[in-house]
This record gives C-alpha cells, sequence and structure tokens, in this order.
C-alpha cells in the first residue's frame, strides 16, 4: 500500500546525513541536483512499487533509489565522459562504504542505468522499478530544464 507519510518520514530521516546533504551541491539534469533528484526517483520507485502491486521490500527500493547517483562529484566538469557507464559504480561502492548496504541494494543501483550499460541488466523486480523511475524522473527534469520550472509529479 502507498505510504506517503512513511516516505516522508524515511526522507526526513536520511536528510539529516551530511553525507547525503552534500548531494545538493552537484547539478544532474537541467536544473536539478543530485538530491533533487534522487528524492523524485525515491518518491516514484515506492509509489510505483505499490501501484503496481510488485511487493519489493520498500527500505531496500528507497535506498537504493536514494543512492543511485551517489557518486559525489559534478559530472559536468570532472572530464569523464563516460560517467553515465562508470557513476553507478562509483555510487555502489560509496552507498556500501558510508551506509552499509546490502549487495541486494547495490546491483539495484550497479543496474539502473541499462540500457545504456547493455552488459548490466536489472534482474530484480526492484532494479526494473528503479531503473524505470530513473529514466521517468529524468526525462522529466532534463525537459524541464530545457522549457521551463520544475514540475512536480502529482501523486
Amino acid at each position: 500500500m502507498w505510504n506517503e507519510r512513511r516516505i516522508i518520514e524515511r526522507l526526513d530521516e536520511i536528510l539529516k546525513d551530511a553525507r547525503i546533504k552534500k548531494m545538493d551541491e552537484f547539478i544532474q539534469h537541467g536544473r536539478t541536483t543530485t538530491l533533487e533528484h534522487s528524492i523524485s526517483v525515491a518518491r516514484f520507485a515506492c509509489f510505483l512499487n505499490a501501484k503496481t502491486g510488485m511487493r519489493v521490500d520498500e527500505e531496500e527500493l528507497f535506498l537504493a533509489a536514494m543512492l543511485h547517483d551517489y557518486f559525489l562529484y559534478d559530472w559536468h566538469t570532472k572530464g569523464d565522459k563516460l560517467h553515465g557507464y562508470h557513476h553507478p559504480y562509483i555510487a555502489a561502492e560509496n552507498a556500501a562504504k558510508d551506509f552499509g548496504v546490502s549487495e541486494f541494494v547495490q546491483s539495484m543501483i550497479r543496474t539502473h542505468m541499462w540500457p545504456l550499460n547493455l552488459r548490466d541488466i536489472p534482474r530484480s523486480r526492484g532494479a526494473w522499478i528503479l531503473t524505470f523511475s530513473d529514466k521517468v524522473i529524468s526525462a522529466q527534469e532534463t525537459m524541464n530544464g530545457l522549457f521551463g520550472p520544475k514540475v512536480e509529479i502529482a501523486d
């Protein structure tokens, strides 16, 4: 069952962490920071999980969504032309090191860039939800960055 209040409570908890707050220093898409992007992906992924009846563990999905872009650098200036390919591994490693996430959560993070990373196919329902949610939110943010102000997804 979709529980927006639980997601807000979980966001309030995780946003107290200075390492998570650091994500707000970097632009992800358009004018959206990596933190804003991750929050939107987490909310949308948990919404989809509940509405589709996929029964993915909400805490694991939430963590994977919040940490899927936990690479902590400005990819626009770092000079890594293959950032799209590399950052899922960096984010998974950082998530494991800083938050002790499970291998399952790391695998969701590592595969979220499919189909760009053709060899890293999502292999769980949670990974598919994360991948889809990331694409929907990324497209929305990119288009809003090009054509106007951010638009919130209605619940």
